[in-house]
Formats: C-alpha cells, structure tokens, sequence
C-alpha cells in the first residue's frame, strides 16, 4: 500500500507555484518565494493522493546527478542546460527529506528510481504517482491526475519501443528524425511480443540510413529501468541487451 511519488516533478511545480513576481516601480521588479507555501503545496497534494487510492504509506524518489544517460549520451537533455530552476527547489527537496521517506540511487534519475521499486516486491501494492508519460514504459500501477492506470507488461514494452522510434525532444535524443507518434504506431502495428516490436524497430533504423548501434543506443536512453535492470549490489545499471531476447 505504497506511493511511490515522483518527487523532482512535485516539488518543482510547488516551487513554481509559490513564486510571487512584484513590480515595486517601473524599473524594479522582484521575484520571491513562501517556502511555507511551497510545503503547503507538497503536503496537500499528497494528502488528496492518499484519499484517492486509500493508500497510506508514501515513498519520494529523488534524481542523482549527473545521469548513467549522459555517460551514454553526452546531449542528454543538453537543452536544459542554464535553464532557471525555481525558488526555493533545494530548501524544498531537503526539507521532503526530513519529512518522509525518500529515496536516491547513484547516477539514477526519479523515473528510474521509480521503475525499480515498483517492479522489485521491496514495497507492498505500490502505485506510481507521475505525469511523465516516460513512466507508461512500467508494468503496474500509474496514477495520472485522478486517473488510475494498470499497465501490462506489453503495453509497457509497447510504450517503450515507440518512444524508441521517435525520442524525446524534451531529454534531447533523438530517435528516427520525422518519426512521430502516429508513425511509430504504424511501424509497431501487429506485433505482439517484445522480440517483434524490436525487429521492427532495427529495420526501421535501417531504413532511415541509421544503424543498429543507433537503435539500440535510442532503446537504452528511452527504457525507465526495471528491476532486471540494476544491480543493487555495486549500484551499477545493467544495460539493456537484446540479445536476452532470444536466450
């Protein structure tokens, strides 16, 4: 009976919600920040998520830095490089460790975080609670907004390979350039188990004039770990291998 919360996305949206921007004159203006707002924000929302699903225990998930994906990838989410992060964010992420339970793996992002401890039995019925639609790529519970998903396991291999196909411009890899969404359906349509969908995905590479080291460098920035994927031992990230597929 536990959520498992994407903390990094929760306190980023208090934080940006409490900022209070003043125009002292018309040449000075001023951006502050309640850090008591922003916990108000925090304690509230999970307050109603608790309410929803009658679930009563609350896990944060925290992102490390810098990511395994950039040793991969070094324009891994480049884009967001200089970027203004809002008020308050680190006396908002300290405080949450105060106050709950939270948690953070080496050179792991929250999602991944998320994806191993909802797929490792380390905690009972867990319910993800994220916005990302990268967390779809997970078999089991998701709560969106005030929508509760269960996802299976091909519909989260589904999700995967076609965010394989098309990237992310929001973490900057690029997958199959003019591939979006619709068209990666397209590709993956019929297939029913993962060794199909990733044979459909290598030939689509290689019909772009790509290679099968790009495929499966886009497979690997795009799949949100499971717990076959980590090893809790060294804290190190088993890279995904298709070849496990035939084995």
């Amino acid at each position: 009976m536990t959520l498992l919360i994407d903390a990094d996305w929760l306190i980023y949206v208090g934080c940006c919600a409490a900022e209070t921007e003043i125009k002292w004159d018309e040449y000075i203006h001023t951006l502050h920040s309640e850090p008591s707002a922003v916990r108000a924000y925090v304690t509230n929302k999970i307050a109603e998520w608790k309410r929803f699903t009658l679930h009563d225990k609350v896990v944060m998930c925290f992102s490390d830095y810098p990511s395994f994906r950039g040793q991969l990838y070094p324009e891994y989410k480049a884009t967001r490089i200089g970027k203004r992060k809002p008020l308050a964010l680190k006396a908002t992420r300290s405080w949450c460790s105060d106050n709950y339970e939270s948690r953070i793996m080496p050179t792991l992002e929250g999602d991944d975080v998320l994806g191993l401890l909802a797929t490792n039995n380390e905690y009972e019925d867990p319910i993800i609670v994220a916005i990302d639609k990268d967390m779809r790529t997970i078999p089991g519970k998701l709560l969106v907004d005030d929508t509760l998903l269960t996802i299976t396991p091909i519909e989260a291999d589904t999700f995967w390979m076609l965010q394989a196909l098309t990237g992310d411009t929001a973490d900057n890899y690029p997958g199959i350039k003019g591939c979006g969404p619709k068209t990666a359906a397209k590709i993956l349509e019929g297939a029913a188990t993962l060794p199909e969908m990733w044979a459909l995905v290598c030939a689509a590479y290689k019909k772009a004039g790509l290679t099968f080291n790009d495929a499966l460098l886009n497979a690997r920035l795009s799949r949100i770990l499971r717990n076959s994927d980590y090893d809790y031992a060294t804290s190190t990230v088993k890279l995904w291998e298709p070849m496990a597929l035939h084995q």
